[in-house]
C-alpha cells in the first residue's frame, strides 16, 4: 500500500503494470492508497483516493485472463442494478469519453431509505476498456482490460478526475 498527500496537480501513480495519471482539480487534501487483488479469473489493481470517510474515489484496472464481454450497454445495466442493490437511484446514465475511449457514466443519489449516506451525496460510477474490440457480426464487444471509476467526490472534482485520467502500460526496466 502506497500513501501520499496531494493537492491539485497532475499526479502519476503506478498500479501494477500500468501508470495512471490524473488531476483531481481540487484544493482538498487527499491520500492515495494502492492495492492488488488476484483471483483465478483476473488481477485487479486499485487506487483509493481518500479525503475522509465520505469523500473518496477508487480507480480499478482489471486484467482478465480471457476475453470478457466489454459491451458498454451490458456493463451499464449491471452497474445500474448494483446501484439499486446498494440503495442508490440512477438519475443519469449515458455515454462518455474517458481517456480518449468510449465509456459509460452512471450517477445518482441514495434512495430515501438509505440513511448510511447523506441525502445530498451523489455516487458516480464510470467504466471504459483499454482494449475493447467491436465484433462485426453482432452488437457486442470483448476486451481483457477494464478501467472502473467510483467517486463520492462533488461533481466538479469527479469531472476533473474523469477528464484527466490517463492509463498507459508502465515502462519495464531494461
Amino acid at each position: 500500500m502506497l500513501s501520499c498527500s496531494a493537492l491539485a496537480a497532475v499526479e502519476t501513480q503506478q498500479l501494477g503494470p500500468y501508470n495512471v495519471s490524473f488531476d483531481m482539480n481540487t484544493d482538498m487534501k487527499y491520500q492515495v492508497q494502492n492495492r492488488t487483488i488476484e483471483n483465478p479469473l483476473a488481477t485487479s489493481y486499485s487506487m483509493l483516493i481518500i479525503t475522509n470517510n465520505e469523500t473518496l474515489a477508487q480507480v480499478t484496472i482489471t486484467d482478465y485472463k480471457n476475453l470478457t464481454d466489454s459491451t458498454l450497454t451490458m456493463n451499464g445495466n449491471l452497474i445500474a442494478m448494483k446501484f439499486a442493490l446498494f440503495g442508490f437511484n440512477v438519475t443519469r446514465m449515458g455515454d462518455i469519453t474517458i481517456d480518449g475511449k468510449k465509456g459509460i457514466l452512471i450517477s445518482g443519489p441514495p434512495i430515501p431509505q438509505n440513511t448510511a449516506y447523506p441525502s445530498d451525496l451523489t455516487l458516480y460510477r464510470a467504466m471504459y476498456w483499454l482494449d475493447s474490440i467491436d465484433w462485426e457480426l453482432a452488437p457486442v464487444s470483448a476486451g481483457k482490460t477494464s478501467v472502473d471509476l467510483i467517486s463520492y467526490y462533488p461533481q466538479d472534482v469527479t469531472e476533473g478526475l474523469l477528464g484527466s485520467i490517463h492509463v498507459v502500460p508502465a515502462e519495464t526496466p531494461a
